[in-house]
């Protein structure tokens, strides 16, 4: 008999590239700290202002962020233990700013000299503001909403505002832009969150506990006083009430209500924490006038590149300065298809999910440990594994080039041997022509990444009927079904949006387990409900299968990533990356590219 059963066997990821470098901010950008803001109930945050001091009187546009992080923390007062990172087999790549770069704000050296004033405020109750802390994302909307007016107001900004920042700065993007300050003009929200109940908080309803804790430990760094039971109160609810997620979780903002134009960075390597949320957003947010910027690389080295920098220039200069930049004719969606970890194609399509994508599904055989165009006729073939070892394992082999862009979903009929609840995770590799593993980025700088993951505790195996589609299935987590001895249950798992591309003679892998599949540090689940052993079955009447979205063939630009592609120049730009647009969108089709280099291209420089 054929088993599909496989034990997982990884090695921590070795240190490969790491290269962290603060700059001095130049002399002719002059600094104003920690100017006063008065927010609606009377509390005091305070600000940095960033100016250029050769026009103190000239009237600018404002960039505003406002973080928990410290607004005049530079890197060396990041949250974040670079060496610590690099240890555990995660690594950020090259990063370059200036020493005025709060944590995931925007860059003044960068954006200052290009006309803009950069503000960035402490949350209440963090670092400079008063107040008490509050993690609530509703009091910080406002409170960020507050800011915007309050610079809009000042005599050298000329009214236009924009928000900017990646991770929670993204996230708050989207709380306050949902609230239409009068003077916010654009927002480009970087990899954040839009649900923190589905994106971060739980995956598939399962606590997730090291990227979680990790933020907390971050957003109370500056608390004061310290809530020393913020790390510790979501889980423990979590735990304590595992049908109360809602209850536990902030609201998700009415993105339908975001009505200003949107740039939305979306990361393919985030698969956990911000992946999902930022497509949702993009998906759903109201503004007629919105793009999508993906990309498969490392989070923080790709956000202040060259390439990104001048993508979101171009943005900003359209929208708060009216500049007629042609910046509206450029395609909506900037799509980055993965190949491998340091080889990607880029091309550019009008919508999201990409038009013309088909579903396929492809059902589980365990007589073959494959995945099959057709359902297998025998009923009930079944397979059991053990939920603290090993895995199955299903294949696929392309016979021609395929590229899988967009959300995958995976249909499996389960039991939990001696136990009312299971925890589910399921993975879909890549292995070349030889059947090696093909890695790719993941969370956190984690090189041995997998294409795309998807979680699921069964209790929580109800769908939300509206926010479901056939190729999406999101679960309804205010719904807690225990599993009855014995019970055989269909489950829809929801698997995190990607774009990979496969060759002729490569081979997807479904992988499924009880346990975290790619070993990364970073993000994780380490409070289960399993034990036993689990049950999975195929055939006849079960139909499980892996829907696949597949879109029409197109010819590949595989582009070479220089693993020094984004070492910055000591003013803290970043090099950008030395290739051109995919030739299936030609140049002079295409008002202005993404790439700062296809720009040059079409400027003749």
């Amino acid at each position: 008999m054929v088993s599909c059963r496989r034990t997982l066997t990884q090695d921590p990821t070795p240190l490969r590239h790491h290269n962290v470098v603060r700059y001095p901010l130049p002399d002719d950008i002059v600094v104003e700290r920690d100017l006063p803001i008065r927010t609606g109930d009377g509390t005091i945050l305070r600000a940095d202002v960033y100016r250029p001091h050769h026009a103190a009187d000239e009237q600018l546009p404002a960039l505003v962020a406002v973080t928990p992080y410290g607004k005049s923390a530079g890197i060396d007062d990041y949250p974040v233990d670079f060496a610590a990172l690099a240890a555990s087999g995660t690594f950020v790549g090259d990063l370059g700013l200036s020493e005025a770069t709060s944590f995931e704000a925007p860059d003044p050296a960068y954006w200052v000299p290009r006309g803009y004033a950069v503000v960035v405020a402490d949350m209440r109750g963090c670092f400079a503001s008063d107040g008490r802390p509050r993690l609530l994302l509703s009091r910080a909307a406002v409170d960020a909403a507050a800011v915007i007016e309050w610079a809009a107001e000042q005599a050298w900004c000329t009214g236009k505002v924009g928000l900017a920042g990646a991770s929670y700065l993204a996230t708050l993007q989207w709380y306050t832009a949902a609230l239409r300050p009068p003077h916010l003009a654009a927002i480009a929200p970087w990899e954040g969150i839009t649900d923190p109940c589905r994106d971060t908080l739980t995956h598939g309803g399962i606590p997730e506990t090291r990227y979680s804790e990790f933020w907390y430990r971050a957003m109370n760094s500056g608390a004061r006083p310290a809530s020393t039971s913020l790390r510790r109160i979501t889980p423990w609810l979590l735990r304590r009430f595992p049908d109360r997620f809602r209850h536990v979780a902030p609201p998700p903002p009415d993105l339908e209500d975001v009505t200003v134009p949107a740039l939305v960075g979306v990361s393919w390597s985030d698969q956990g924490p911000r992946n999902r949320g930022s497509v949702e957003g993009y998906t759903r947010l109201g503004s007629s006038d919105k793009w999508l910027y993906t990309h498969g690389r490392k989070m923080w080295q790709t956000y202040y590149s060259a390439e990104v920098l001048e993508v979101q220039r171009r943005f900003f200069d359209r929208f708060l300065k009216d500049e007629d930049n042609g910046f509206d004719a450029v395609p909506r969606v900037r799509l980055e298809t993965r190949h491998d970890l340091r080889t990607y194609s880029e091309r550019f399509e009008q919508d999201w999910p990409v038009p013309g994508t088909r579903y396929v599904p492809l059902y589980l055989d365990h007589g073959t440990c494959s995945l099959e165009d057709t359902l297998p006729g025998e009923p009930q073939s079944r397979r059991t594994f053990p939920v603290a070892g090993d895995e199955l394992v299903f294949t696929t082999t392309f016979t021609e080039d395929t590229e899988v862009t967009g959300h995958a979903a995976l249909r499996l009929w389960v039991q939990a041997k001696d136990a009312n609840d299971m925890d589910l995770f399921v993975g879909l590799k890549k292995l070349d022509s030889r059947g090696h593993d093909v890695w790719f980025e993941g969370h956190g700088g984690y090189e041995e990444g997998f294409v795309a993951h998807g979680w699921i505790r069964v209790s929580h195996r109800a769908l939300d009927p509206e926010a479901s589609t056939a190729y999406r299935p999101v679960l309804d987590l205010t719904k807690y079904w225990p599993l009855l001895p014995g019970q055989l249950v269909p489950v829809d798992i929801e698997i995190m949006p990607h774009s990979t591309f496969f060759e002729a003679g490569s081979t997807l892998a479904l992988v499924v387990s009880g346990h975290d599949l790619d070993g990364n540090p970073a993000v994780g689940h380490d409070r289960t409900v399993n034990r036993g052993f689990h049950i999975v079955h195929a055939g006849g009447d079960f139909d499980s299968h892996l829907l696949l979205p597949v879109v029409p063939a197109r010819p590949p630009a595989p582009l070479a990533v220089d693993v020094a592609e984004n070492s910055s120049e000591q003013s803290g730009q970043a090099r950008g990356f030395p290739h051109q647009a995919a030739p299936f969108v030609p140049l002079d089709e295409v008002p202005i590219a993404w790439s700062a280099l296809a720009h040059r291209q079409r400027a003749g420089l």
